[in-house]
């Protein structure tokens, strides 16, 4: 099973190679929204100001006690959620990328393959009871791309599906219900299935399977990381060419100008790549559907 928590560790190998993270351990349980965090390690190099983060928390420090190893935030920083925290978890020091912006950062790239320009998408489907008097059905799902396949099982038969052409049906889009209309007769008495293009959908937590939460295919997983992989590149990038602050200078051993924004152009050209891959793998895999 592949989590989101997996897309975002994968995306921080991808950025940052074998750098690692300062990090510090929680002594003690702490509630949602919690002010004050107990730490096991010194904490002499946690001051004001600084940022913190665990899971999807992101706190930014107002003080500390070392006598105490307490460090004081303010929780829900830059709008992450809050959530309890356990004795034992990690807190990751001063992050060069929180778990909370890669977890957003990955959403929109999930969000973004099956946008028009993109073009994937899932293959779901559905049933329902032939409805011998209108041969009108309501679509009980609010994700249809395109209807690609109407068919029904043949009365009688357990498994022989007979699939109507294209023209046969017309999909009826409306401010508050979709519905199917069929445009000639059917048995009654049996089912009939419509088969549709999917859009993904974003996940809400980091433990979310983005296979069938979010409808990725196995075959799909690295392209989230390429692409929030890129958009972190080109944010360095970015931070370091800032004309009215330079938080984040560029030092002389430091690789020249521009070199961020290049690994992020040929980071975005393999994310096409995969991306056009994908798309005629998904071709390939819906038949061509001659009905009656």
């Amino acid at each position: 099973m592949t989590t989101m928590n997996d897309l975002i560790n994968d995306t921080r190998r991808t950025v940052y190679g074998s750098m690692a993270d300062q990090i510090n351990i929680l002594s003690k349980d702490s509630l949602s929204a919690a002010t004050t965090l107990t730490m096991e390690l010194d904490i002499s190099g946690i001051t004001q100001g600084v940022i913190l983060c665990s899971g999807l928390n992101v706190w930014y420090v107002k003080g500390s006690n070392p006598a105490t190893n307490e460090v004081f935030v303010m929780p829900a920083y830059g709008g992450a959620p809050t959530s309890a925290v356990n004795t034992g978890d990690v807190v990751i020091i001063r992050p060069r990328a929180t778990d909370w912006q890669l977890f957003g950062m990955l959403n929109d790239e999930i969000n973004r393959m099956s946008t028009p320009s993109t073009g994937l998408f899932r293959i779901n489907q559905w049933t329902a009871n032939v409805d011998p008097v209108f041969q009108t059905y309501d679509v009980p799902v609010t994700n249809v791309m395109e209807i690609i396949r109407v068919r029904y099982l043949a009365p009688g038969t357990p498994d022989m599906w007979i699939d109507l052409r294209p023209m046969s049906w017309k999909w009826m889009t409306g401010q508050t219900q979709q519905r199917v209309q069929l445009m000639r007769s059917i048995p009654s008495g049996t089912t009939i299935q419509f088969v549709y293009k999917a859009s993904f959908v974003k996940a809400t937590s980091v433990s979310d399977n983005v296979v069938s939460t979010c409808g990725l295919a196995d075959t799909m997983l690295d392209i989230p990381v390429l692409g929030a992989s890129a958009s972190l590149l080109r944010t360095t990038e970015m931070r370091r060419n800032q004309v009215q602050q330079q938080g984040d200078a560029r030092r002389s051993d430091e690789v020249p100008a521009g070199g961020n924004a290049a690994a992020a152009s040929m980071m975005r050209k393999q994310y096409d790549d995969r991306m056009d891959n994908e798309y005629a793998r998904l071709i390939r895999t819906m038949p061509i559907f001659r009905g009656i």
